[in-house]
């Protein structure tokens, strides 16, 4: 089996984008993120917090589209399949999730006091923080082999502005995931490990790991961890510096440092050329893609008429109005549910012919008799709300399931006799994708076609159309 491409998404940053195939490094702002779709995708998500310090930063974000994208359950689906979370600056700030989108459910985080004045952006964790917003300068590392991938990082962190005094599950957004309380009744419970490698000198963290457990309640016998999510502090280094340290020594992905957005004014010798090889290969691309979608256009109408084959229900009505409209009928759509499923008038030889339509599907081998009998309905509404007789005409797909050359012969005999007693006229779809066919050649004449429409009581004759197709187009229809 091959070995599953690593994807890193970084949200809150630009310019570190990378794919091979190995690795996917995608980026996007926090003013884009309604722009990705799962975030379930990805091995490692990234959270950048450094360009969010202000409250006008804060409130360009569409938290709505946040939360909608991160909540505590994708965040399960991301750390329970192998995955890990890295939250970078501070992330104790509410937020307002009031979607943009009117259809979007309104859902507003408020700010809360004490222990919960933070819990607004970091919900998604599952977590109760309490935080300790005294500043200092003393850093402790636990500078061991399983915290080693931090070590460079904690090695710019200076000082600090607040620390983590303690966290604990909240259980009622863990219970819309993990029924604890059968947990509870089986000996176990859902645990949340914090590992505080960074901690102040009162044992405050400062960087702290999170994994979510299952254990044994009595014996504390772990089963199984997954995670870790991982808060991070602001350190003395630029935005740009901090992501590629986050980057290379924790992800351990190499990256360079993007091009700063003064240095863009700057054209380096011979580029000039490449630019404008790029910008002719771009009005090239979007050319082609357009001709590309145009001509993809063209196939989806030339292949509407395959739908006589397998579409369905109300699906399938106008599929047949507008076939028979190319055989030069014109057809009205319904106006009243539940009724015709249209009216049609062709003028055939100096004589207008009028007929009424229903048009029926079934996954049985052949036709029951309901949709006779509401043809039959659809003429007395003609002579009621019309003053017409109106020809009835039924078009119907059977044995939708199958393919065209395995449906048996649809109409039984009582069918039958009833349609041409009744004089109406019964086709089958695929009869009409042979006339289709045979027009789509030259070889059909409509007029004769309409004529024996009209003319036949019970079931439509297509031995002499099936005759006019060569074998290879019959093979290929």
């Amino acid at each position: 089996m091959a070995e599953r491409r690593r994807k890193v998404v970084l949200i809150g940053a630009k310019g570190y984008e990378r794919a091979d195939d190995s690795l996917c490094v995608d980026c996007l702002p926090w003013t884009n993120i309604r722009k990705l779709q799962n975030i379930r995708d990805y091995d490692v998500v990234i959270l950048n917090l450094l360009s969010l310090t202000s409250k006008q930063s804060r409130e360009e974000v569409d938290w709505a589209a946040f939360v909608t994208l991160l909540d505590f359950h994708s965040t399960m689906d991301i750390l329970m399949n192998g995955g890990m979370i890295i939250v970078i600056g501070d992330p104790r700030f509410p937020i307002t999730a009031t979607p943009s989108d009117p259809k979007a459910k309104k859902e507003k985080l408020k700010e809360k006091e004490g222990v919960d004045a933070a819990q607004a952006f970091l919900a998604w964790t599952g977590v109760k923080f309490a935080w300790d917003s005294e500043p200092g300068d003393t850093v402790l590392f636990a500078d061991d082999y399983d915290h080693r991938r931090y070590a460079d990082y904690i090695g710019k962190l200076k000082k600090w502005e607040y620390s983590l005094a303690g966290c604990r599950l909240d259980d009622d957004i863990v219970a819309s995931r993990f029924n604890l309380t059968y947990l509870r009744e089986h000996g176990s419970e859902f645990h949340l490990e914090e590992d505080d490698f960074c901690c102040n000198r009162y044992k405050h963290a400062l960087a702290v790991r999170l994994h979510y457990q299952y254990r044994d309640r009595q014996y504390k016998t772990v089963h199984r961890s997954f995670g870790p999510v991982v808060l991070l502090p602001k350190v003395n280094l630029s935005e740009d510096e901090t992501l590629q340290l986050v980057l290379t020594s924790i992800c351990g992905i190499e990256t360079n440092l993007p091009e700063p957005e003064w240095l863009s004014e700057f054209v380096a010798p011979g580029q000039k050329a490449v630019d404008d090889d790029i910008t002719r290969i771009r009005s090239e691309i979007k050319n082609m893609v357009e001709s590309l979608q145009q001509a993809e256009g063209e196939k989806s109408e030339c292949r509407k008429c395959l739908k006589l084959l397998y579409e369905r229900e109300f699906a399938l009505e106008p599929v047949v109005r507008d076939i028979l409209r190319g055989f030069g009928a014109h057809v009205e759509d319904p106006t009243v549910k539940n009724k015709e499923d249209g009216w049609l008038v062709v003028e055939v030889a100096g004589t207008t012919l009028e007929g009424v339509l229903e048009i029926k599907s079934t996954k049985a081998d052949t036709f029951s008799e309901d949709g006779r009998k509401q043809l039959l309905d659809w003429i007395d509404r003609g002579r009621t709300l019309r003053d017409k007789n109106y020809k009835g005409i039924f078009i119907g797909n059977s044995a939708v399931d199958k393919p065209w050359k395995e449906r048996p012969w649809a109409f039984p005999d009582n069918w039958v006799k009833a349609a041409t007693l009744s004089g109406i006229c019964a086709l089958k779809t695929e009869d009409l994708y042979v006339v289709h066919l045979l027009k789509s050649k030259g070889l059909v004449d409509l007029d004769g076609f309409w004529q024996e429409v009209f003319q036949t009581n019970g079931v439509f004759g297509m031995k002499k159309y099936w005759e006019l197709l060569s074998p290879g187009a019959k093979s290929t229809a």
